[in-house]
């Protein structure tokens, strides 16, 4: 018990109280009162600064604006960016059981033909799909959503999974990239 106190009254030592004003008292006397320092502004000093519309304290605010030329520039750059990123992940495939099936797409899910689920990309969109093991790849199009397995990125369908990789698998692990998106 008495080291616990002993530990407590260093840690006041150490670490000083501030009261609610943000004032810090220093010493264990009554002359304390005198001694205390400010760590936070007071009101008026925070609030009172008034903030033209044009300047910030005194200084004047400039605009910063690009030129119709340089948004386009930086926009087309993003887009290549964001198409030409790739990613990895587990992708898994889908085959008989929902074979002739409406997909998401509203399309007709055919097992043979070289397509995937994405859970966001847009329909129509080619994804290049390589498997990280043999460097094999396939590139497929985005008609469908899933898969509904957090750990998974892409299902594909049991023809492209086969492009790449072994059904029995099941699983496998893969680079993807977007080639080009329909929107």
């Amino acid at each position: 018990m008495s080291k616990n106190i002993l530990a407590l009254v260093t840690m006041l030592m150490i670490f000083p109280i501030a009261n609610a004003d943000g004032k810090i008292l220093r010493g264990a006397t009554a002359d304390a009162i005198d001694q205390e320092s400010t760590i936070v502004p007071s009101f008026n000093e925070r609030f009172n600064n008034q903030i033209d519309d044009d300047s910030v304290n005194g200084d004047s605010v400039k605009e910063n604006k690009l030129s119709i030329k340089d948004e386009k520039e930086i926009e087309e750059i993003l887009e290549k960016a964001a198409i030409a990123s790739a990613s990895s992940g587990v992708v898994s495939w889908y085959g008989d059981k929902f074979h002739g099936r409406k997909t998401a797409s509203g399309e007709a899910y055919d097992k043979n033909e070289l397509t995937a689920a994405h859970k966001t990309l847009p329909f129509g969109t080619k994804v290049k799909v390589t498997n990280i093991r043999n460097g094999k790849s396939v590139v497929v199009e985005i008609n469908d959503r899933g898969p509904f397995v957090k750990s998974r990125v892409l299902d594909l369908s049991q023809a492209a999974f086969s492009e790449i990789g072994h059904t029995n698998s099941g699983v496998m692990q893969v680079k993807y990239e977007v080639l080009e998106s329909e929107d």
